[in-house]
């Protein structure tokens, strides 16, 4: 979508300004507008495109591992001129296509680009990549697809759906943070909810933060297709597996994380003025952290209710223990419960 909207603004404002400098061909052949917008199309595509390859491919091979091992400021100071520099070897790659292919437009000779129009090329990329970046990380604050929701007034009324949510807790947080310190805590947690992120993998919506606790949403469709909401949760956790030693290394302790999972109706709305935001309201999400916070009781990592349990796909992949009818806090009815663990390879 955002790609779709710079491309017709970059037609428009490309067009305005070789009307604007009399930008002509040599000789007196004619050329219909039409071609001249689909080349202008077909250059701001491949110079976007390009752009924003090599962009994503910086943040996340370098940028991410400069951020993880030294000071943001030394990470900002190579990343800002290092993407200039693919900005400029864009327009140069732009400049050498409208060089070798506006013969085949103009049907004859042209002069080649000035510095004036690769000027106006670098200033348009550049204010197009910093919107783009922008609206990209406000969208991902807000999460994936959210901001054009609450642009279109989706969610300005209150609506009811269908979801899925688990909360996901850290244990003996309290201890953890007495014993490394609140400073190398707080390090614990971003580092923990980076690696939260392969959730992603299995459609998860990640809904918010709090505190040591990450709370995660699906729509019934995707978390329950292969079971997703179940496969987030142990991709996460065999991730920090995989990565005891550096956690053991850095912190002194391996971070280990347990939840509680729940179906049912929720309220959605946006909420807010002068900051707004998208929240759930009702007892599936209640239910969900009351069943995560047995989990300690009942020796799980995992629990979800009877009313999860019957929507399983391959309930063979797991091992799954029956715990009983189990009350919760808060809840007039006593709830059936779940066990869930991977099996052992």
């Amino acid at each position: 979508m955002l790609g779709v909207i710079f491309m017709a603004l970059s037609a428009y404002s490309r067009f305005y300004f070789t009307e604007m400098y009399r930008i002509e061909p040599l000789g007196t052949s004619t050329v219909d507008l039409s071609d001249i917008l689909k080349f202008i199309f077909m250059m701001i595509f491949l110079g976007s495109f390009g752009l924003a390859l090599l962009s994503s491919m910086f943040d996340v091979l370098i940028l991410k591992k400069l951020l993880k091992n030294t000071s943001p400021k030394i990470a900002l100071a190579i990343g800002i001129p290092s993407q200039a520099l693919m900005i400029i070897l864009i327009v140069q790659i732009l400049d050498f296509i409208y060089v070798s292919t506006v013969p085949w437009i103009y049907n004859g000779p042209v002069n080649p680009s000035e510095p004036s129009e690769n000027m106006f090329l670098i200033v348009h990329l550049i204010v197009a990549v910093g919107l783009s970046k922008v609206l990209i990380e406000i969208d991902r604050k807000l999460g994936p697809g959210n901001l054009w929701k609450m642009l279109s007034g989706k969610f300005f009324k209150p609506r009811e759906e269908e979801r899925i949510f688990m909360f996901i807790d850290l244990q003996s947080s309290t201890s953890i943070a007495e014993k490394i310190g609140h400073l190398e805590y707080s390090r614990l947690l971003q580092n923990c909810f980076q690696d939260f992120s392969i959730v992603d993998r299995y459609r998860a919506d990640i809904y918010q933060y709090v505190g040591d606790e990450v709370v995660v949403s699906w729509s019934p469709k995707k978390g329950l297709r292969n079971d997703n909401f179940l496969k987030a949760f142990f991709a996460f956790t065999d991730l920090l597996k995989k990565k005891a030693d550096y956690y053991q290394k850095e912190y002194g302790i391996v971070p280990y994380f347990k939840a509680g999972a729940n179906i049912g109706p929720v309220i959605i709305t946006e909420v807010g003025d002068i900051k707004r935001e998208i929240t759930y309201h009702g007892d599936t999400l209640n239910t969900a952290a009351r069943i995560q916070e047995k989990c300690n009781d009942l020796d799980a990592q995992l629990l979800i209710p009877e009313s999860l349990y019957r929507l399983l796909e391959n309930k063979d992949d797991y091992q799954i223990d029956d715990v009983g009818t189990i009350h919760l806090k808060g809840k007039g009815k006593d709830v059936q419960l779940y066990r869930v663990a991977q099996l052992d390879n």
